[in-house]
């Protein structure tokens, strides 16, 4: 589940010891507008209420999907059966539907440091992208968080660590927040907004298919004739591959095709379920025409980054980037592969 970033209006409390549904009834009178958050060993629930009604409630069980409803009824159920440990977030008149309707996600498995990408650099891809969804960013060495909110590229407000209320468009906060990034370094992550239903939210990967499989997997192919972009991109995957060598229990094409999954509504050309892109169990790939060549090329270049970073394989993969000799054919599409 998503969390706003504001300290707790209450917090450390024990469902064992509440009656609910007067406990959100108090709330209402309380505070107004908010939600109530409970995290127990293999679930979680989370109701979202206004000054009269429930906006929404909500109950996820460990590696399922959510299930939603505008009754308590789901949330009763699961208070009989484990305690919870309660936590109250005041969200005001602004943001509680905002928060209360939140579409359903899914998160990257990746996460991306500062030192990476920085946030604006990040900010301004997924503005070309015309993402919808949301950047986890967390402050290096600090509590300060936030969760940054996006529709259609655009960035539509955030909730701060410092903030109130859920849900601020502030841009001070948010230079705020770039100041304390570049003075302490940070991490983000990604979430994809869907247009699935809650209690059908999408899986990482289908249910009848493990990751040998993804990997193994390749759509048909149909006949097209190589370009240099081509080219140039399986001659990096190449280095890619032999920098990778170095570490035996690494399956690079395996990594990134996972990093494909994560990033596929930044760079949907790599969807691995898809035809516009197919990464061959020998490391080579190949593009369904030119307009997805020049597409996936960017998204393949920043994938195998990533794994590279996680992997700490950069000395390795930097040196072997050397021998590169169609670099400027990705350098003339504005991608650099050398980082």
């Amino acid at each position: 589940m998503l969390l706003p970033r504001e300290k707790p209006f209450l917090s450390g409390l024990n469902s064992y010891y509440l009656d609910v549904e007067k406990f959100i009834q108090h709330l209402q009178g309380e505070i107004g507008t908010g939600c109530v958050y409970g995290s127990g060993a293999d679930q979680e629930l989370m109701v979202y209420f206004d000054e009269s009604d429930i906006v929404r409630s909500l109950t996820q069980n460990k590696g399922e999907h959510a299930l939603a409803s505008e009754q308590l009824d789901h949330v009763f159920s699961a208070l009989t059966q484990r305690s919870f440990q309660v936590a109250v977030y005041y969200l005001d008149q602004d943001s509680i539907f905002f928060w209360g309707q939140l579409p359903t996600f899914r998160r990257a498995k990746s996460r991306l440091s500062s030192a990476r990408v920085s946030l604006p650099d990040l900010a301004f891809r997924l503005n070309q992208k015309k993402f919808s969804g949301f950047i986890e960013v967390d402050v290096k060495g600090r509590s300060d968080c936030a969760v940054l909110f996006f529709h259609q590229g655009q960035r539509r407000g955030g909730s701060y660590y410092w903030g109130v209320g859920g849900l601020s468009p502030s841009d001070d906060d948010y230079n705020t927040l770039l100041a304390m990034i570049q003075k302490s370094g940070g991490e983000y992550s990604l979430g994809y907004f869907t247009s699935d239903p809650v209690a059908a939210a999408p899986t990482a990967l289908p249910q009848n298919m493990t990751e040998q499989e993804l990997v193994q997997s390749e759509p048909i192919e149909e006949s097209r004739l190589l370009t240099d972009i081509d080219r140039a991109v399986n001659e990096f995957l190449a280095l890619f591959r032999e920098a990778a060598s170095s570490k035996s229990d690494l399956d690079p094409l395996l990594e990134l095709k996972l990093k494909f999954i994560d990033f596929v509504n930044i760079y949907p050309v790599l969807d691995p379920y898809g035809q516009a892109c197919v990464l061959h169990q020998d490391g080579s790939v190949t593009f369904a025409d030119d307009n997805a060549a020049k597409a996936g090329a960017e998204g393949i270049v920043d994938c195998v980054w990533i794994v590279v970073e996680e992997q700490k394989l950069h000395k390795k993969f930097k040196a072997a980037l050397k021998k590169m000799v169609d670099k400027d054919v990705l350098r003339a599409q504005g991608i650099e592969v050398e980082r």
